[in-house]
């Protein structure tokens, strides 16, 4: 469906697990492949997932979001924000993390955060 400039997109959940050791990410994919029968759900995860510097000693940990959160794609494509062709159509605000449509996005139009 279509959705209007200034409708909510999204809005963040308590759906985010964060894996401080790589060997727990692996033990929490295969664990995913044993319950599942879907064999692309491993997949699906690893897409979803990403590697974030943390603070308090933990060098990096592995991030995953489990909710509509992965649907978001980055628009940055490196460099500063004034350095990019910033063709964002969503825009996320507030401590809550609700983002919300900046312009009519079309039906099948990839979303942009």
């Amino acid at each position: 469906r279509d959705i209007k400039e200034g409708e909510v997109i999204f809005k963040a959940t308590n759906n985010t697990i964060i894996f401080n050791d790589g060997q727990t990410l692996r033990k929490f994919l295969f664990a995913m492949n044993d319950r599942f029968s879907d064999p692309g759900m491993v997949c699906d995860i690893l897409i979803w997932a990403w590697v974030q510097d943390m603070e308090g000693g933990t060098p990096f940990a592995g991030v995953v979001d489990l909710d509509n959160g992965n649907l978001l794609n980055d628009w940055g494509l490196g460099g500063s924000y004034e350095e990019q062709d910033y063709s964002a159509n969503i825009r996320c605000k507030g401590a809550a993390l609700s983002c919300y449509a900046s312009k009519d996005i079309i039906e099948g139009e990839e979303l942009l955060g």
